[in-house]
């Protein structure tokens, strides 16, 4: 199997943490993805997520309920932008590190999904498999057409030093798991006989009921692509003269792009998030194999809580704390349990589970049941 070999190999430095600190406050530039949440847009991020709710894919369904249209899922503003940081630090790795979410309104079809962020703090930690690492946090808006607030997050990235520098990131190599069919078999009766709430009213909840899981995977190439088609994931992700162009112009206009990165990623050789699609990069980098995204994680979440409310009640906060890698082959459930309730405001905590009994990713969500009140 041939190297990869990243341009860029680099720690991390007290003058690049004041560089990417000295930001904090200052308007992002952003390239927003998606302007608009037609059917078509909606759609391609709810099957992006596995999601094919018929609220957010099926017109004819969603036009016979209160809303009288479709909606899209919580986690659409993604799309617009995801609040994804590489800022300074050339050759250290931006791995997303989740989303805290407050949604004030939904999306519905035809609205427009204008985004606007800042830098917010940088933050120094050490791990167990990183000795070294920065989080950097992006603090997002959302709008629509009316100026009306959509939602706002403090969404949350990595910058680890790569495997070959001094305190690179450092994940035990893990071989994609083969599935027999019969075990395929398994997955798939899981798969399609997922719980969905729907329109029945979210009532009579008490503290320790079960939020039913969803199940990811076995995880592949075909499900990032998918998933991109919808969210594309990076600013990098442009196809033959267009990622040339971009190449340029990190190296002589480099204000013609995106400010959430740093131009050293639009001109290395190798596009540092190609670990998302590639295992000798994804290696290279210090993980343990081609790895997933990280917001689509963030959405496997909502995706969860949205089939557990229903269709009448609103998901009012989301908090996701990416923690272990999933790569090409593992399969995740995503459940939880309710751990508050309110009148009618339920507090619930959720895990993901890799196929080897490893938690991977924690999160809070709180829901409203308002009866499709929410504007």
């Amino acid at each position: 199997m041939t190297a990869v070999n990243f341009d860029l190999i680099s720690d991390i430095t007290e003058a690049e943490i004041a560089r990417v600190r000295s930001l904090e406050g200052t308007p992002i530039r952003i390239e927003q993805w998606n302007h608009e949440a037609s059917w078509d847009s909606v759609r391609h991020y709810a099957w992006g997520l596995g999601d094919d709710n018929p609220l957010y894919c099926d017109p004819g369904y969603a036009e016979a309920t209160p809303y009288g249209t479709l909606i899209a899922p919580p986690t659409f503003p993604f799309t617009a932008f995801d609040g994804a940081i590489g800022a300074g630090m050339p050759g250290v790795q931006p791995i997303y590190a989740g989303t805290d979410w407050t949604f004030h309104r939904r999306v519905r079809r035809g609205d427009r999904v204008i985004a606007s962020a800042a830098f917010g703090p940088v933050v120094r930690r050490s791990g167990r498999n990183a000795a070294d690492m920065v989080i950097q946090s992006a603090l997002c808006r959302y709008e629509n057409q009316d100026g009306e607030l959509i939602a706002e997050s403090v969404a949350r990235t990595f910058r680890v030093p790569r495997r070959a520098a001094t305190d690179g990131l450092s994940f035990e190599p893990r071989d994609e798991t083969v599935w027999s069919d019969a075990q395929l078999d398994e997955i798939r009766s899981e798969a399609v006989s997922e719980y969905r709430r729907g329109p029945e009213a979210l009532s009579g909840v008490a503290v320790g009921e079960e939020v039913p899981a969803v199940v990811k995977g076995p995880i592949g190439r075909i499900d990032m692509t998918a998933y991109y088609a919808g969210c594309p994931g990076s600013p990098g992700y442009k196809s033959v003269e267009l990622a040339w162009k971009y190449r340029e112009w990190a190296r002589t206009d480099p204000r013609r792009l995106p400010s959430n990165y740093d131009p050293s990623y639009f001109w290395e050789r190798v596009l540092p998030s190609i670990g998302h699609q590639d295992t000798t990069a994804a290696r290279e980098l210090g993980m343990p194999g081609a790895y997933n995204n990280g917001p689509q994680r963030v959405g496997w979440f909502a995706h969860c809580v949205s089939n557990w409310m229903g269709d009448g009640a609103f998901l009012a906060e989301l908090n996701v704390r990416l923690g272990r890698p999933e790569i090409f082959g593992d399969v995740v459930r995503i459940g939880g349990t309710v751990v508050g309730v309110a009148a009618s405001r339920y507090t619930l905590e959720l895990t993901a589970t890799n196929h080897l009994g490893e938690p991977t990713a924690s999160a809070t969500a709180v829901v409203v049941a308002d009866d499709y009140g929410r504007a």
